[in-house]
């Protein structure tokens, strides 16, 4: 036999082998693209699903703050207020002092706007007053009164100033105290629940975040 049939004789018996290699290979590769395939398919699938739960549960996405503490006040009318006597209830609470005149107005302001779109039973709202020695109830009843508020729904709230101050910091997570002269307190709206938990933090100067609180409110009234 000749040198040049020896090659070809050997070319002709490695040819079969290199058919089943690429073939193997081309078999490996279809299944890595089936897979990757399929898992784009489940992951599709997953979220389709999950955007179907949330719409179904529109609570999920108002979380949980926390938990109030209870408490009793005075409110403009000289009436005790408790956190049980607002169960049942959706409110919006905030922190203010009736001679402030820097940012309670603007806030008492957007409370009263608040009132007037919600004037249905359910929502209420409370103002407690960071200046309690000086904010009687009577001092508080021309204040309410100066806002145009619904005092059966929108209770101004004074007493000592120690309960409202950890009420403040312990049970809405929120500053409220002195600086030298100065009261310091939050410009924050707060939302609170039939159950007394707060599902929400709104800067009272923003107006995409009371767009917020007003979308929240309807969430929590369905």
């Amino acid at each position: 036999m000749s040198m040049e049939a020896k090659v070809k004789s050997s070319e002709q018996g490695t040819r079969p082998s290199e058919r089943m290699l690429r073939g193997l290979l081309w078999s490996v590769l279809a299944l890595v693209i089936v897979g990757i395939l399929g898992a784009n398919l489940r992951s599709f699938v997953h979220q389709k699903s999950g955007t179907t739960s949330e719409a179904a549960s529109p609570l999920s996405g108002l979380t949980v703050h926390q938990q109030l503490q209870d408490f009793s006040l005075t409110d403009q009318r000289g009436y005790s207020l408790t956190l049980a006597d607002l169960r049942d209830k959706i409110w919006v609470a905030d922190f203010i002092f009736t001679s402030c005149v820097t940012i309670c107005p603007p806030m008492t302001n957007e409370m009263s706007k608040l009132q007037e779109e919600f004037p249905i039973e359910g929502v209420y709202f409370v103002s407690f007053s960071v200046d309690p020695e000086r904010d009687t109830p009577e001092v508080l009843s021309r204040y309410a009164d100066r806002y145009g508020a619904d005092h059966n729904s929108w209770s101004f709230l004074t007493g000592e100033k120690e309960a409202i101050y950890q009420l403040a910091y312990e049970g809405f997570n929120l500053a409220a105290g002195h600086q030298g002269n100065e009261i310091l307190h939050s410009t924050r709206f707060v939302l609170v629940d039939r159950a007394g938990q707060v599902r929400g933090y709104y800067d009272s100067r923003s107006k995409a975040h009371l767009q917020q609180l007003r979308q929240d409110i309807q969430t929590l009234l369905r």
